[in-house]
């Protein structure tokens, strides 16, 4: 039986070579301490990408010199860029590009820099959603000199810990070797100008990561820039004496003129943002940093009382949504989505990981984007001309992650999920003496049509009241009398009935809010004919499926509806509880990007009679929804929590009405 071949044969292989090259193209740069260009590179590129790879498989491959220049800083002090030769980017290239997905599963959920479907944007919303935990007191921390300090011994000693190959290890030491022929100091630094430097770096601060988070201490790091976070003064004190600690340890200090504790009322820079309050305000050039010292915090503040901005990430085609991080904080604690939206990618398995691929520069070829490990993923979702393969499926199985295909219209086409086990048998049979029980059905269909009804009614009046159209108000004044008769309904075909009759109301009001040239008249599904409606199904389906996780997660057995009709293949649960989230986060997110110029016409088509959304469009909507989602909301115990998390709360809420500890109470929308 062949043996798989090593990590080194597979970065020398001529083809990853190949791929490797490509990326070094197109990223550019000049020549390293050789004189050699990317023009005169690529004029005999077969012969030196076949020489490379001879090198490096006998064992004669060297790293050329360095190109040595040194970058001024705003404090004066300058930066040491080594920019090697192009040959040994391409050959450091390869081994990013091998060894990135291997050790990116294994780094802290706090490490935002150099890391695929990571982001400025994802770390700045991380910091305000600890903000918004109770996290109000902030270690600002910047490790000194950290680039030039990392100690290649203790790092080759992590680096072996992961990777056991000895030749990779070789060659990585040898360019480690390379720095203090470049004028460094032996023994010490990354050269910033690798293309590997940055791995290595995140790497190497990896433990630290691991030691500093938790016991009341939230972590947000992108690079040597960090932020320590925590409830209390004297708890910050503690976390920057403890991470003063931990870098000594590691052979690094904490930069004594950068590093200070701080609360948010005062407020502090953080990868081009201004935190203060509860507000993020994004830094555009050195001329408007003067121009918003943190004396005018006040200023801005007054100008924006009710700001809070966070970002979702926009930069990365497919898209990851993890939790805050925050045991004790406010967002539902394990519903990890993976969006995979774009054409011609597959999930698949390497190792335990899940992965993401696309095709590659050859023919037949696959290139990773991702690797997630299964325990950071609860649900996947693969748009149109995406695919999973049948190893990736089982495994997903295996792990408890569902998996739904959806079409172009955001309705899901299919569901796949672990089957229902027997540890949750009492709950499932209190359900099912729920669903057959005639007036303890018809009550609680009741109150979620109740949910469903006042809802649309509070958001009616938010969006009238800068518009005092008469028709909206007429609209909220219909559905008070329809919930009004709502004791009356003898059994639930009557309270669908009234639900329906509120309906006739809502939505023609719904769309005299439109703006933007919108127009929305009735609700029409089945192929949606027009923007308006697609949204609205696409958004619900999101909502749709997120409940179904949730649901599943505290085990409650989906087929058991009160106000839908238990029936084969239907997940009635999950219908009836999306009933009061409808209005909140379906139809007011939807005139939010309408009405804010999110979605623009050139995202829509039209054939075959329906109307389609276009690829960048359904991207848009997702990263809107994940944002929608981060915001805070009171829930009905008084305190501030994230949209999901108050979904999850009202799931085990409905779990409690059916063991019979305590009546169920629908989510309602304050005026």
């Amino acid at each position: 039986m062949t043996a798989p071949p090593s990590l080194f044969e597979q970065i020398t292989r001529l083809d990853r070579l190949e791929a490797a090259w490509g990326r070094v193209r197109d990223n550019q740069g000049g020549a390293g301490g050789d004189g050699v260009g990317l023009v005169e590179f690529e004029v005999d590129l077969p012969t030196r990408l076949v020489r490379l790879q001879l090198s490096l498989r006998a064992g004669t491959y060297r790293p050329g010199p360095v190109r040595r220049v040194d970058i001024p800083k705003g404090d004066g002090d300058t930066r040491m860029l080594c920019i090697p030769s192009v040959v040994d980017r391409v050959a450091q290239t390869a081994v990013s590009m091998l060894l990135t997905p291997l050790l990116d599963g294994e780094m802290a959920d706090a490490s935002f820099a150099y890391r695929p479907g990571r982001s400025v944007q994802m770390a700045v919303a991380r910091v305000a959603a600890h903000r918004r935990a109770g996290y109000g007191w902030v270690v600002d921390g910047d490790i000194e000199r950290f680039f030039d300090r990392v100690p290649h011994e203790r790092l080759l000693t992590r680096l072996e810990r992961s990777v056991a190959d000895r030749d990779l290890l070789d060659l990585v030491a040898l360019w480690l070797d390379a720095i203090g022929m470049a004028g460094g100091v032996p023994g010490l630094g990354l050269p910033q100008g690798s293309p590997l430097s940055p791995l290595l770096a995140n790497l190497y601060l990896d433990d630290v990561d691991d030691q500093i988070q938790g016991r009341g201490v939230r972590l947000v790091r992108f690079a040597d820039d960090f932020l320590l976070m925590c409830r209390e003064e004297v708890a910050a004190a503690r976390a920057q004496a403890r991470m003063a600690k931990l870098l000594a340890d590691h052979g690094l200090r904490l930069h004594p003129e950068k590093t200070r504790v701080v609360p948010f009322e005062q407020g502090f820079r953080f990868l081009g943002h201004l935190f203060v309050r509860s507000l993020v305000v994004r830094e555009v050039g050195e001329e408007e940093d003067a121009a918003l010292p943190l004396a005018d915090a006040a200023r801005i503040l007054a100008a924006h009382p009710a700001t809070a901005a966070t970002a979702a990430p926009n930069d990365v085609p497919d898209l990851l949504a993890t939790d805050a991080g925050d045991d004790g904080g406010d967002r539902a604690p394990g519903l990890r989505v993976l969006y995979i939206t774009e054409a011609g990618r597959r999930l698949a398995i390497r190792n335990e990981a899940f992965t993401v691929t696309e095709p590659g520069p050859g023919e037949g070829d696959r290139v990773e984007v991702i690797a997630i490990p299964p325990q950071r993923l609860d649900r996947v979702e693969l748009s149109p001309g995406t695919d999973a393969s049948a190893e990736a499926l089982r495994h997903a199985l295996a792990h408890g992650v569902a998996v739904d295909f959806v079409n172009g219209w955001g309705d899901g086409i299919g569901h796949l999920a672990p089957a229902i086990g027997t540890g949750r048998a009492g709950l499932h049979l209190a359900q099912a003496r729920l669903a057959l029980d005639g007036p303890a059905r018809v009550e609680l269909a009741r109150i979620l049509v109740d949910g469903r009804l006042r809802n649309q009614r509070a958001l009616l009046s938010r969006l009238n009241r800068r518009r005092k159209q008469a028709a909206v108000a007429d609209a909220g004044a219909a559905i008070t009398r329809t919930i009004r008769k709502l004791p009356l309904a003898a059994d639930v075909p009557a309270l669908m009935g009234m639900e329906g009759a509120a309906a006739a109301a809502y939505w023609p009001a719904l769309g005299k809010c439109l703006e933007q040239g919108w127009s929305f008249s009735r609700r029409r599904r089945q192929p949606p004919p027009d923007p308006v409606n697609l949204i609205l199904s696409f958004l619900s389906g999101l909502l749709y499926r997120d409940i179904a996780a949730l649901c599943a997660r505290a085990g409650l057995h989906p087929g058991f509806g009160v106000l839908h009709s238990a029936r084969d293949n239907s997940p009635a649960l999950a219908s009836d509880l999306v009933e009061e989230f409808r209005a909140p986060l379906v139809e007011g997110l939807a005139l939010y990007l309408f009405n804010n110029r999110i979605l623009d016409r050139a995202m829509f088509s039209r054939r075959d009679g329906a109307c389609h959304l276009s690829a960048e469009g359904r991207k848009a909507v997702i990263r809107a929804w994940e944002g929608w989602l981060d915001r805070p909301v009171l829930a009905a115990d008084g305190r501030r929590v994230l949209w999901r998390r108050l979904v999850a709360m009202q799931i085990s809420a409905y779990a409690a009405h059916a063991r019979g500890d305590r009546p169920y109470t629908p989510y309602r929308m304050d005026y």
